[in-house]
């Protein structure tokens, strides 16, 4: 482990959200106290792999929970998502596959957006999929037929389970495996633990990446994806892996924490 002197210096603050600041609707203990203690020194961006919600809808909900947020202070799969398809790819006609906040981060990238059944998949020039419950047979179909019909497959995240009150649904990868499935092409995928978020916030921060720190409860995403990006890591034992699943090699964290209230301990 790295020396804890390092971690207190750091300028800039990756934050993931479920798992890591709160649980369902409520604050892990002692992370709303850390999060202020952390902003005395240091810009915070939170970083979430869920396409479905808009920024300011994020940002609100995080207020709800005692965390100072703005909405500027929030990165999406789905902002990086579509920003990445503008970047990549242009301006170019775009088949989309999700809820609002995909929706919304389309149109703020300027991109010419349809729904399924919307345009004819020979004329799609990509499908933008993240999670969409309420997608149908027909919806998944469309993205599948303009895919085949050689449209770039991109993907707001992998996460294959969303966890919800009734336990693991599925997720936007899951979808995923359906439309690879049916058009045998994997997609381009740009959320965590794939590096674009990461560089993103990056770019927003305007740090070097040896004074920015990525934090979260996840050794598949969170912590491999700073790892894929070249910054610090800490995992957090409050959400999804445990101490020992770091000796697995899935991804190597440089901290490792029992909860938030430790990291000034």
């Amino acid at each position: 482990m790295k020396s804890r002197e390092r971690l207190w210096n750091k300028r800039g603050v990756l934050v993931d959200l479920d798992g890591t600041l709160y649980r369902g609707e409520t604050p892990l203990p002692g992370a709303p106290e850390w999060l202020a203690r952390v902003r005395r020194r240091a810009r915070v961006l939170f970083l979430t792999n869920n396409s479905a919600r808009p920024p300011a809808e994020v940002a609100a909900r995080l207020r709800r929970m005692g965390f100072e947020a703005d909405e500027d202070e929030v990165l999406t799969s789905a902002q990086v998502a579509a920003r990445f398809v503008r970047e990549a790819y242009g301006a170019v006609s775009t088949l989309v596959l999700g809820e609002k906040g995909l929706w919304e981060a389309v149109r703020r990238e300027g991109l010419p957006a349809f729904g399924p059944g919307e345009i004819e998949p020979e004329s799609v020039a990509v499908v933008l999929q993240g999670i969409h419950r309420r997608c149908t047979y027909a919806d998944l179909s469309e993205a599948g037929l303009a895919v085949r019909a050689g449209a770039r497959y991109v993907l707001t995240n992998p996460d294959r389970a969303l966890p919800t009150e009734r336990g693991l649904m599925p997720g936007a990868g899951a979808l995923a495996a359906f439309i690879e499935a049916a058009s045998g092409v994997r997609p381009v995928t740009v959320g965590k633990p794939e590096s674009p978020m990461v560089e993103q916030a990056l770019h927003l921060l305007n740090l070097p990446k040896d004074e920015v720190v990525m934090v979260g409860d996840n050794l598949e995403t969170d912590i491999a994806a700073g790892n894929r990006a070249g910054v610090d890591t800490v995992l957090v034992l409050t959400g999804y892996s445990r101490a020992e699943d770091a000796d697995s090699g899935i991804a190597k964290p440089d901290w490792i924490l029992r909860n938030l209230s430790q990291w000034f301990a």
